[in-house]
């Protein structure tokens, strides 16, 4: 009788072990729109931060965008299996500039001046939008070169074009 007490105690430390494990988590991340910089360099006034979404305030051009991926030991742009970009298109055509925003995953190559991007994906129209672009460049062929989102907002509209935040998971 005495004999079958410590083996209780030793099947119940087990059981309750095995019903408190949990899976591993999923990794993901939300990043917001304002970590996004020039996409082609220059100050140009018309990229704007309103609230926690950088917009495209000219009325008569579209600007570029770059947004950071983060890549490190915990979570490896190579690992990312869904990205969605996040905000809301107020653009208009004009002079041959299209109203749509563009979306691009891109590479800029460690060891050499250069990158490469993905045919850009883009919106039906005005309104809220979630872009999913290819993430060709960001497999494990490509694991050193640096990983980033390019997006084009185009002209100003009745209300202006934004990102507001674009979210990864694994």
């Amino acid at each position: 009788m005495y004999k079958s007490i410590p083996l209780f105690i030793v099947g119940a430390v087990v059981s309750a072990a095995l019903a408190n494990s949990s899976d591993a988590a999923a990794l993901h991340e939300r990043v917001s729109g304002t970590n996004c910089a020039y996409g082609n360099g220059t100050t140009t006034g018309n990229l704007i931060a309103i609230g926690s979404a950088i917009s495209n305030s000219s009325t008569s051009g579209a600007e570029s965008v770059s947004c950071p991926v983060t890549d490190d030991d915990r979570f490896r742009k190579q690992d990312i299996a869904s990205l969605n970009i996040h905000g809301y298109n107020g653009g208009i055509s004009i002079s041959g500039q299209s109203a749509e925003v563009d979306a691009s995953t891109c590479v800029q190559y460690y060891g050499s001046t250069g990158g490469a991007c993905t045919t850009p994906v883009s919106t039906s129209g005005n309104g809220n939008y979630t872009l999913s672009p290819p993430l060709t460049y960001w497999t494990s062929s490509n694991y050193a070169d640096f990983g980033y989102i390019r997006i084009k907002l185009p002209p100003k509209g009745t209300n202006a074009s934004t990102v507001r935040g674009y979210y990864t998971a694994d």
